[in-house]
């Protein structure tokens, strides 16, 4: 079985459109994850609030909303190899006005929001366009590939994005994000679509006949008839609604409770969830299939609960006398402190929310036609970005009222009781 699973990957990097595909989403994924990153910076030093850092995840989720659905019917019936190009270009190009000195908030809303509604364009035409690319008995081998190659530039974005801004300084980090997005797109170019296929003239005709009141009824038609894909929807919705959280709360979090510069919150909390995310990926790839996708998710949220509710007690953790004892036998230069087990439990946390993306997302693919996936996906979008609006509100605003760590423990609470919901309840 090994040794098929292995000769399917081989197979699959040895078709130069996927690989080109791969190559773009490196790139373009890289700019994406440090852009992230660089924005929230930004707009943190600029106000130090972390309802102003609230601000800028709502221009990304706000367009989810608003766009998604919209997105993922056009994307359906347009080449998705354009879409991805233009993609990438219009973002290489919007980043650039971030080059201008003490530029307003307001304005850095308006960018985020720009870069957003495009961003709603290039998702579901990334998952979609795989198909096109490689034959289908190498359709799951392919998406594994490509959710790997995702995953990483996740972890190296994030990991890579602090020490290159304090490296180059914020002008050449946009300069540098606007050029990877340029690079990218010159890799989607030399894509030739090997396995597209011409539309039906009825496919051609409903193309030219969008009804956005019948795509969004078949849309929750087939949501309600296929309660898995129901499931994994509702679980990807409610895990990217914690993960916008603690994006929310992060940069407070780093420099408040723990003391630290803002720029060491890619390596205290960021690399590590990243690098959690990776190995969930590579444990579920291998043994994934022994176990129900329901119970998975469960875990992964209990897991994710329980970290952040330990997360604003990180420094009396590290002083228990167990943690103690284990510093008598440890050399001096490893004694365990608190970034130790801060680190840690941001690992679990990563680790963690793979075990609610990964089985998800595999079903969305399995039990989604290509006819429609672009639309699930949209729907997803709006979805997640809906959900997700209070909690972003609520999460920075309240931190600055009654602190970070009461809001961070309270979301641990909350993820708590959901698994035990989950769990007894089909």
């Amino acid at each position: 079985m090994n040794k098929i699973i292995g000769n399917d990957i081989l197979r699959v990097l040895r078709i130069k459109p996927f690989l080109l595909m791969m190559a773009s989403e490196f790139f373009s994924q890289f700019a994406f994850n440090m852009m992230n990153f660089v924005l929230i910076f930004i707009t943190y030093e600029a106000t130090h609030s972390n309802t102003a850092v609230s601000g800028i995840i709502l221009s990304f989720t706000i367009p989810a909303v608003l766009f998604s659905i919209f997105s993922g019917v056009y994307v359906d019936r347009w080449n998705k190899k354009k879409v991805i190009f233009y993609t990438h270009l219009i973002r290489g190009l919007l980043i650039l006005p971030f080059l201008i000195p003490n530029l307003p908030i307001a304005f850095i809303y308006v960018l985020t929001f720009l870069i957003a509604i495009t961003t709603q364009f290039f998702i579901p035409a990334e998952s979609a366009i795989i198909p096109h690319l490689i034959p289908k008995s190498l359709i799951i081998s392919g998406n594994a590939i490509f959710a790997f190659g995702i995953y990483s530039t996740i972890l190296l974005g994030y990991i890579l994005s602090g020490p290159i801004l304090v490296a180059i300084g914020k002008n050449l980090t946009v300069i540098f994000l606007s050029l990877l997005y340029f690079i990218s797109l010159f890799f989607v170019a030399a894509i030739k679509l090997k396995y597209y296929e011409k539309p039906s003239e009825e496919e051609k005709y409903s193309s030219k006949n969008v009804s956005f009141m019948r795509e969004t009824k078949e849309i929750f038609h087939f949501i309600k008839r296929t309660r898995k894909v129901m499931h994994a929807l509702l679980m990807l919705t409610i895990a990217q609604a914690v993960m916008f959280t603690f994006a929310v709360l992060g940069p407070g979090y780093v420099t408040t409770i723990l003391s630290s510069s803002l720029e060491s919150l890619s390596w205290i909390l960021i690399a590590p969830a990243g690098l959690g995310m990776v190995v969930g990926i590579l444990i579920l790839g291998s043994i994934g299939k022994r176990f129900k996708q329901n119970k998975i998710s469960t875990l992964g949220f209990l897991a994710v609960g329980a970290s952040f509710i330990m997360l604003p007690f990180g420094s009396k953790l590290a002083s228990r006398d167990f943690v103690s004892t284990i510093n008598l036998y440890l050399p001096s230069l490893i004694h365990i402190n608190i970034l130790h087990i801060i680190v840690v439990l941001a690992f679990i946390i990563g680790f963690a929310i793979s075990l609610v993306f990964i089985p998800s997302n595999s079903v969305i693919q399995m039990e989604t036609g290509s006819q429609m996936r672009g639309r699930v996906y949209g729907f997803l979008n709006s979805l997640v970005g809906g959900v997700s609006f209070l909690p972003v509100i609520l999460s920075g605003g309240l931190a600055d009222i009654v602190g970070v760590g009461a809001v961070i423990f309270g979301v641990g609470i909350l993820m708590v009781v959901l698994s035990g919901v989950f769990l007894f309840t089909k």
